[in-house]
């Protein structure tokens, strides 16, 4: 046999089986959809800085599962700047018909906890 196809053969052997190891013949056999939750989270704030700024953008995708998405802006408390409106990209006006952050805090970390539809691993 070809040497390069016995090293691609192997290659391939050793990638299946690591994939394997991982979990992915489950992932393979049931689909992606629903069988693991990994979470990929981006919070955006209306500052620089903690102290002068708060959360405004609470987004998280499941990467396995682009339909588990939460997504959702919140009202400030203080009117953002201008300078902020421009390199965050979304202006006082938008946001003035948001709620407010706690409510969209409470329906995040609700999200992110789900508890019944994703048990946490002992």
């Amino acid at each position: 046999m070809n040497d390069k196809l016995i090293q691609s053969q192997k290659r391939l052997h050793d990638s299946l089986f690591e994939l394997y190891m991982q979990g992915g013949l489950e992932l393979f056999q049931a689909g992606t959809r629903g069988l693991k939750r990994e979470l990929i989270i981006q919070l955006e704030t209306s500052a620089l800085t903690p102290e002068k700024g708060e959360i405004i953008h609470y987004y998280a995708v499941n990467r396995w599962d682009y339909e588990d998405e939460f997504d959702e802006w919140a009202k400030p408390l203080r009117p953002l700047t201008a300078e902020a409106e421009k390199i965050i990209g979304v202006t006082n006006a938008q946001l003035a018909h948001c709620r407010s952050g706690n409510a969209v805090l409470v329906d995040f970390l609700g999200f992110i906890s789900e508890c019944e539809r994703y048990p946490l691993k002992s």
